[in-house]
């Protein structure tokens, strides 16, 4: 199977695996760069690994899934159908939408309360898990990416598209950050989701519906984790670390998740409109400036 594989063949892929499974409508969802998703009836959710990298790292998921569902207190995905190969997968479909800083902002006071102390819990489990949760068929261990690794990955691939959208004056903030960024030391390492963000934490009305997409699970420093939770307000983030288990732990977590989340924004002129942000240069400079003034920028 190609990574671009059309409909039609991983509908007869998944008919040929599964024959006791009866769906009559299929639609193929091809966002993101790891997996192929296809929707059966809205009902079950079969993700396809694009390449082998991701083939070995869905393997991983299957395993760390089976040990975090038990014991999380919000729901993940639950794989009923595994191919033989154990290279795609099918599990229903968890209820719920997006958790957009807009859709946060519309729960009442209570409910964002019980939204955090969820998710901070969900946290403390998913990160106490050990490293070879997450070991490959080959032995491998994803890990998380470190501050000299976001600044190549600016410099090397993003830095010129980013540099058509804003002004020398904004590029230079940017390249001073990212400088800095290089530097950033690391804190101690957890197992963590790293790419915990809206699209991946669903609400069900004015409560939690469930925690999706562990495929990039890694084992590092779970920073990453905490930062887009900026997006929600500080006062948001500080009741997460409140009730974090191993805060007290990593007393630097809070600003190097204020780091990690400066550089999301910053990515997201390259991005452009099509990004899960859906925002424009302007918009993007508009938020980033108290946050880079704040880090020294």
């Amino acid at each position: 199977m190609t990574s671009e594989a059309p409909l039609e063949t991983l509908t007869a892929r998944i008919r040929d695996a599964f024959p006791q499974l009866p769906f009559t409508h299929a639609t193929l969802i091809g966002q993101g760069d790891d997996n192929l998703i296809v929707v059966l009836d809205d009902t079950w959710i079969a993700r396809f690994p694009r390449n082998d990298a991701y083939r070995g790292r869905f393997a991983a998921e299957l395993n760390l899934l089976a040990q975090l569902s038990p014991l999380s207190p919000i729901r993940v995905p639950q794989y009923e159908y595994v191919a033989e190969g154990r290279d795609f997968g099918i599990y229903r479909r968890i209820a719920g939408t997006e958790m957009t800083p807009a859709v946060f902002a519309a729960m009442s006071a209570p409910d964002q309360r019980e939204t955090i102390s969820s998710l901070a819990s969900f946290l403390s489990i998913l990160h106490a898990l050990p490293r070879e949760t997450i070991q490959q068929p080959d032995g491998a261990i994803a890990r998380t990416w470190s501050g000299a690794q976001f600044a190549g990955l600016y410099r090397d691939t993003r830095r010129a598209e980013i540099a058509r959208t804003v002004s020398p004056k904004a590029l230079a903030r940017f390249d001073a950050f990212h400088d800095a960024l290089a530097r950033l030391a690391p804190g101690p390492a957890r197992l963590a989701h790293d790419d915990l963000s809206d699209d991946h934490i669903l609400v069900d009305g004015s409560r939690l519906g469930g925690i999706i997409d562990f495929s990039d699970a890694a084992y590092g420093d779970p920073v990453i984790d905490f930062a887009w939770f900026w997006r929600l307000g500080e006062v948001n983030l500080d009741s997460l670390l409140q009730d974090y288990k191993f805060t007290a732990n990593d007393p630097a977590l809070k600003t190097r998740s204020h780091w990690i989340f400066v550089r999301y924004l910053i990515n997201q002129p390259w991005y452009g409109l099509q990004g899960k942000w859906g925002l424009t240069a302007e918009q993007t400079l508009a938020e980033l400036e108290p946050h880079l003034r704040r880090l020294g920028f």
